[in-house]
Parts: structure tokens; sequence; C-alpha cells
């Protein structure tokens, strides 16, 4: 049907024509731009999707800035701990070498105490100086405060790790203690006076191992307990026992710590006889009493007490209890006056350092660690810390207890491997596996994101021609439709 008003092929071609140019200019952008999806028209739920997966990846990657953050935070303190390392053993070599009485003069021991003093002051100079962006890392600033009247309960608390909640309330902490725990002991058999007494007047040696090792003693027929402690209490400190003079039945022996790890042992090397009484000369404890060991040799292991810390078992070691579970870490040290079975409760107030480990800003996401001071008032162990080896300390080299320093430098070299260890441990196992994980999280994230906002570059120059090649077909298709109403002329001029 001819027309002349309304040229129906030429509509169609011209649709057909904008439709085409349109796509064409899109593949143009496309390409221009590298985006398939530029506004929400192209594709309303793709730009939704990229837009939450863009959210997505502006939080990991401010994690894990954060979790590099944490990495340098972690290895100042760690390098600053372990120039306090190198400087305890350095103190650890001079009170060794100070113990060679006859080898150093008044003049020579008084250098080394003031070497050793120098040494303390370096170390709390450290402990105080060490800062990252103008925080201090080892002055205890980076602690967990602990709060409670039962606190006195423990030697010490130490808080490695605590979730304080939701909104930082304090966390209650409640200590069980199942079955105490026990030192290694053994005895000597007195004669109920306080004695040693033995039938036809014998000499008896005896044999004495502790944790820390071995020493012969010989008593002779009649010797007072006093005595026997006297010779004993001589080599105390390094065999790692102590003498309790209690009872008049039996010179009791025991191991100075408690915990399965301890042990001692007491046996007869040479004798030809019992004593006054008929009975041996070692005696074992059954749990009610003393008993006499017929073989004259007794040896004993201390006991690790059963610990529950809120609700959870701990791992313990003698007096030692510590709980590792779900972010939660902490670790006391019980009271031997509060050795028995007993519940304590104290609570966790503040304090930590918080590392973002996760795409978030909630406390589920956050890593903590607390950084407990390593000033010379506050490394240490039983014994004692490192300001008593200080001049006119108790533990000093020029007048002091020289086997209680070297006790304490042990003791502070083993607390600081644990901290710097725990450091290392923490780095690795949390900041470096989060961040591990999280760059392959960004990795996955942002090829997702990109397969739905980026444009396909082969697709689109394919694209490209295909719609080039069809505007011109429009094109000459809309040429051939307006020229067909001029086949309408002819027919008139014909008539």
């Amino acid at each position: 049907m001819n027309r002349i008003n309304t040229n129906i092929a030429a509509f169609m071609a011209h649709r057909s024509l904008n439709m085409h140019n349109e796509r064409m200019y899109a593949s143009l952008r496309n390409l221009s731009t590298g985006l398939r999806v530029e506004s929400a028209k192209d594709d309303p739920a793709g730009l939704v999707a990229s837009n939450q997966m863009r959210s997505e990846i502006v939080g990991i990657n401010a994690a894990m800035n954060s979790i590099s953050r944490g990495e340098q935070i972690i290895s100042t303190a760690e390098g600053a701990i372990a120039e306090i390392n190198e400087l305890l053993l350095e103190m650890q070599g001079m009170i060794t070498e100070s113990a060679n009485q006859g080898g150093l003069g008044d003049q020579e021991r008084t250098a080394t105490q003031q070497d050793i003093d120098m040494i303390l002051e370096s170390i709390d100079r450290i402990a105080t100086g060490t800062e990252f962006g103008g925080t201090k890392l080892l002055n205890g600033g980076l602690d967990y405060e602990t709060r409670g009247s039962e606190l006195n309960r423990f030697d010490w608390v130490h808080v490695n790790s605590a979730r304080l909640g939701t909104t930082g309330a304090p966390l209650d902490v409640h200590t069980d203690i199942l079955v105490e725990a026990e030192q290694a002991e053994a005895a000597i058999t007195l004669n109920g006076g306080g004695v040693f007494s033995t039938s036809m007047g014998l000499t008896v040696s005896f044999e004495i191992t502790g944790p820390e090792g071995v020493q012969q003693f010989t008593f002779a027929d009649g010797t007072n307990k006093l005595d026997m402690e006297a010779a004993i209490s001589t080599f105390a400190d390094e065999l790692g026992i102590e003498v309790d003079l209690s009872s008049n039945d039996e010179l009791i022996i025991r191991s100075r710590d408690y915990g399965s790890d301890q042990m001692v042992n007491v046996r007869v090397t040479e004798a030809n006889g019992q004593d006054a009484n008929g009975s041996g000369f070692v005696k074992a404890f059954n749990g009610t009493q003393w008993t006499v060991e017929a073989d004259n040799e007794h040896t004993d292991n201390g006991v690790d007490a059963q610990v529950l810390i809120n609700g959870q078992m701990a791992s313990v070691q003698g007096l030692v209890a510590r709980v590792v579970a779900n972010g939660f870490d902490l670790e006391v040290r019980i009271a031997e006056e509060f050795n028995a079975t007993s519940g304590f409760n104290f609570q966790i107030v503040s304090g930590g350092a918080f590392f973002d480990v996760a795409a978030g800003v909630s406390r589920s996401d956050l890593a903590t660690l607390g950084i407990r001071s390593m000033s010379t008032g506050s490394i240490g162990g039983i014994d004692g810390v490192l300001d008593e080896i200080r001049s006119g300390g108790s533990a000093a080299i020029a007048d002091g207890d020289l086997l209680k320093a070297e006790r304490i430098v042990d003791a502070a070299l083993e607390e600081v491997a644990s901290i710097q260890g725990r450091l290392g441990s923490f780095m690795r196992f949390t900041l470096e596996s989060s961040r591990n994980t999280l760059g392959e999280t960004l990795e996955q994230v942002t090829a997702a994101e990109s397969s739905i906002r980026d444009a396909d570059l082969a697709w689109e120059t394919a694209a490209l021609a295909r719609h080039q090649i069809l505007s011109q077909s429009a094109m000459q298709a809309l040429s051939l439709a307006n020229s067909q109403p001029m086949q309408i002329l002819s027919l008139l001029g014909s008539a």
C-alpha cells in the first residue's frame, strides 16, 4: 500500500537507526570509560551490588592498613623487648662471675654492681621511652586493669587478652580451685624429741635430691634437728628445697615450689642398722600421716592444682593456671597461703591494645592484646623483681643474696621470653594471618565488582563494529524508504 502522508517504512528504518546509534554510542562510551555500568539505568541491580562491594573493598583496605600499622607497633615493642633480653643476659653473666668470691675483690664487685645498676637504668629507660605514634608501649599503659578485693589471693594476674563486651563493660572472672597443689616431700626419721637417733651410735649418710640438684649429708647419732636443718639449708637453694622443723618425729624436706615437675628423693647411702625405735631412717607421707620406708628411700613428686576459670578447665603447672579460649587469655599464680579448695572473684575493668583485623568497627572485629610493664619494678618472679638487684637491694651482688639475684634474673628472662614469644605469635597468627585472609577476600570481591561494573573491551569492540554496520544498514534502509513516495509522483505524471 502506497501512502504519501504516512511513510511506515521510513518510521521503521528511522527507529532502527536511532536504536543502533544509541547502542553504538553506548559501546563508544564503554570503550572510552572502561565501564559497563556508569549510571543506574545501565544496570540498576548491578549498580546496587557494585556499590555494596565497593563499600566492602573500602573497609577491607582500611583493615589491611590498620593491620600494617599494628604490625609496626608490635615490631617496635618486640624490638625493645629484645634489647631488654640482651641486657638481662649480660647481667646474668655478671652475677654468675660475681659468685666467684675468691677471684673478685671488693672493688671489682663494687664496679660490677655499678654496671648492673646502669643496666637496670637502661631497662627502665627502654620501658618508659618506647613509644609509637605518641603511645607508650612498655610502661604498662597497654596492660589490663583488674579490680577486686580477692586479688590478694594471687601472687600475680596477667591478662594477655580479653573481650570486655560490646559496651566495654567489666569482665567478671571466677576462679575455682578444685584440687590444691602439692609440694614434693620426704622426711628423715627423728626420735620424737627432735633428735636423730640410731642404734649402736651409727653415723648415717643421706643423699638428698631436689628439683635442681643433689647433695650428700652425714649425721651422727644424737644430732639435733636444728643442726640437721642448718646443714641441709646451706644447700637448700642449690637443691631447690626447704626444710620444715614443725615436727619432732621427722625432719621434713620439701621442694621449694609446687607441681608435677617438682621432685624430692631422700635415701640412705651408708648405714648398717635402724634407729633406736626399730624404724627406718626415711619416711613418706601417705596423705594423712608419715610412715616408714622399709628400704630407707623415698621419692615423691608434687601435684598440680586443678583450677576452673570462668567454667573452663585451666592448664596448670603447680600454682600457675592459664586459660585461653575465645579471645580470652588469662594467667594467674595462686598465692601459697590460699592454696586450698575455694573460689575467688575479680574483674577486668579496662585496658589492652585494640587492633582492627576485619572490615568493621565493632568489638567483634577487634583483636586485643595486653602488654604489661617491662620496668625493673615489674619484671621478675616469686623471688622478687629486678629492682631488688640494685645497690642496697636485698639481692644486690655487693652485699645481698647472690642466689636470689640469680633466680630473679632467671625468672625475668623467662618472663621476657614469654612476652616476646606472645608478641611474635600475635603478629604471625593474628595480624599476618588476618592480613592474608583479607588480601584473598579483597581479590575476590574486587574481581566480582569488576565483573559487574567494568566493560569487557573485546566484547565492546565487537559490539561497536556490529552496531556500526547495523547503523549504516539502517541509514541505507531509511534512504530507500524515503525514496518510496517519489514513485507516486511517477504515477501522477503518467496520468
